[in-house]
C-alpha cells in the first residue's frame, strides 16, 4: 500500500514530459503561407513542447482571424496544423451624395496579403473637385514573429453642413490629409505600436481655402487581446487605447486620448457583446474638439 502511494505521488510530482520540435507539417493552408503560419504562432524549431506550450502554440494560432484551426497533433517530434483559409478579399464601394456633391469610388479590402496575414487596403475615389485616396498596410510580424509595422496615408474630402431648424447656416467642403508610419512589437497577448503621425485639414469654399491647420507629432497604440477563441466568434475582453500628442505650426500643443474596451460574452447559442469608448483631448482645436466623456 505504502509503495502504490509512493508511485502515485511520484507520478504527480514528475514534470510535463516535453519533446524537441524537430518538424512542423501544415495541412489546408492554399492561400496562406507556412512561414506567415509559424510566424504567428510563434513556433520554434528545436524548442521544447510540453503540454503548456503546446497549449500556448493552439492559443496563438487560434488568434489568427484569417484562418480556421481545426486540430494542433504533436507526436513524436513532429507539430501538426490543420487548418482551413478564410475569404479575405473584399470589394468595397464608396458611394455617397449630398445634393449636388458626390464622391464615387471604390477600395480592395484584403486582410491576407500575399499570403502574410498583413492587411493591405488600397482605394481611389473621386469627389466633385478632388481624387481622394486611401492606402494601408499592417503586418504584426513583418519583420520578425515579435517585430511588425503599420502605415498609412489617406486624402479625403467631405461636404458639412450646419443647419438650424431646417436652415442651412453654412456650406463648406473639408479636405484632410493624414499620414502614419508606426512600427509594432508583440508581447504576449499585448501590442505595442508608435512612430510619427501628420495630420492636415482645409475649409474650403467654392474651391477657395478658407482656413487650414496641420500638425505633426507622435501616436501611440496599446492593443491587448486577451480573447479565446471559439468557432466562429472570440470570447473575453479586448482593450485598445490611443494617444496622439501633436504640435501646429503656432507650437500649441494637443494632447488626444482614447480608450476602447469590448467584451463579448456567449449565452447558450447566442452572445451579448458590451462595448465602452471613452475619450478626452486637452484643448479646443481645428482638428480635435475639447471633449471629455465616453459612450
Amino acid at each position: 500500500m505504502h509503495t502504490f502511494f509512493l508511485l502515485v505521488l511520484l507520478v504527480l510530482s514528475s514534470p510535463a514530459r516535453s519533446e524537441i520540435l524537430r518538424e512542423i507539417e501544415i495541412v489546408g493552408n492554399t492561400r496562406t503561407s507556412n512561414e506567415a503560419i509559424i510566424k504567428h504562432g510563434q513556433i520554434k524549431i528545436n524548442q521544447n513542447v510540453d503540454t503548456e506550450a503546446l497549449e500556448k502554440i493552439q492559443e496563438n494560432l487560434g488568434r489568427i482571424g484569417q484562418i480556421i484551426l481545426k486540430k494542433v497533433e504533436f507526436n513524436s517530434g513532429i507539430l501538426k496544423i490543420t487548418m482551413e483559409d478564410k475569404w479575405t478579399i473584399f470589394p468595397v464601394p464608396m458611394i455617397t451624395q449630398s445634393g449636388n456633391y458626390h464622391n464615387r469610388g471604390f477600395l480592395i479590402y484584403e486582410d491576407n496579403f500575399l499570403g502574410t496575414l498583413g492587411t493591405f487596403a488600397p482605394g481611389i475615389s473621386w469627389s466633385n473637385s478632388i481624387l481622394n485616396y486611401l492606402l494601408y498596410f499592417q503586418d504584426e510580424t513583418f519583420f520578425t514573429s515579435d517585430y511588425g509595422i503599420k502605415f498609412l496615408f489617406l486624402k479625403k474630402s467631405d461636404l458639412v453642413e450646419f443647419s438650424r431648424q431646417r436652415d442651412i447656416i453654412d456650406t463648406h467642403e473639408s479636405r484632410y490629409n493624414s499620414y502614419l508610419l508606426a512600427p509594432n512589437y508583440l508581447f504576449n497577448n499585448q501590442v505595442f505600436k508608435a512612430g510619427p503621425i501628420f495630420i492636415e485639414k482645409s475649409i474650403y469654399k467654392n474651391g477657395v481655402k478658407n482656413l487650414s491647420e496641420n500638425s505633426k507629432g507622435l501616436f501611440f497604440r496599446h492593443h491587448w487581446n486577451a480573447y479565446k477563441n471559439l468557432d466562429f466568434m472570440y470570447q473575453g475582453i479586448i482593450t485598445t487605447y490611443d494617444f496622439y500628442a501633436l504640435n501646429n505650426k503656432n507650437n500649441d500643443s494637443t494632447y488626444l486620448h482614447e480608450a476602447t474596451l469590448i467584451s463579448s460574452l456567449p449565452i447558450n447559442v447566442n452572445f451579448l457583446n458590451l462595448g465602452l469608448h471613452c475619450y478626452y483631448s486637452n484643448n479646443r482645436s481645428y482638428l480635435f474638439s475639447k471633449n471629455l466623456g465616453g459612450d
